[in-house]
């Protein structure tokens, strides 16, 4: 039986794992971060977002999102260092890779808006909305949505990077990632200012312009999205 719904672009989609939205995600290589070090941060984020339901104060909201918001960037932080950390993506030839499975589903999936690639993690961000015609029967069986699409992306970059490292059998991405839902407009422009301006933050170039590896959708300003409420 087919599961149809009729789609608004008026911001009124059913959160169905929030269909047709943008997405901000981050992968890192295996091993980019000790276990034991990303284990003590992730545990210090989950119980205070504990503490903050258990208290529910009236802007909890707010908090979880600051809460979640450090977190992401002190795992950055992390990330950016590089310490211990294999640094494959520095090859140009395995970021070569890596971009063009990103822009295998471009278009079909997803409308890719931006992206930078460093040397043990990349940043991306992922429009959904293309899969959701406006004012239409839709399809919900039909649709692609996150966990597929970084499972192909991961799945065909890994297995191609492994074998020209000649690590064939070997972990080359993290199994998991770190992905935020875009919420508005602004939300939107300040995810790509952070995906553009991560080279430089990290002390690999002086403008974002200057890194190979990275990429954003000239028209990203006129872009019509769905943000899920």
């Amino acid at each position: 039986m087919r599961k149809t719904i009729t789609t608004e672009h008026q911001r009124k989609l059913p959160h169905f794992h929030h269909v047709g939205a943008t997405y901000f995600i981050t992968s890192h290589l295996e091993g980019s971060v000790p276990f034991d070090v990303l284990k003590k941060l992730r545990d210090a984020r989950d119980k205070t977002i504990e503490e903050i339901n258990r208290q529910n104060p009236p802007d909890i909201a707010k908090q979880l999102y600051m809460v979640k918001r450090q977190y992401f960037l002190e795992y950055d932080r992390l990330l950016d260092q590089c310490l211990n950390s294999p640094t494959y993506l520095k090859d140009p030839t395995v970021a070569k890779i890596l971009v063009d499975a990103l822009h295998k589903y471009d278009g079909k999936h997803y409308n890719l808006v931006a992206y930078t690639i460093m040397p043990n993690h990349f940043h991306v961000i992922l429009d959904y909305s293309i899969q959701v015609p406006d004012k239409q029967l839709f399809n919900i069986d039909q649709y692609i949505g996150l966990p597929k699409s970084m499972d192909l992306i991961k799945g065909r970059s890994s297995r191609f990077s492994n074998l020209l490292l000649d690590r064939t059998g070997n972990p080359f991405w993290d199994d998991e990632y770190h992905d935020r839902y875009i919420r508005n407009f602004r939300h939107f422009v300040s995810a790509v200012d952070y995906v553009k301006n991560n080279p430089v933050k990290a002390k690999i170039c002086l403008h974002w312009m200057e890194h190979p590896f990275t990429w954003v959708r000239e028209d990203y300003m006129q872009m019509k999205l769905i943000f899920p409420r």
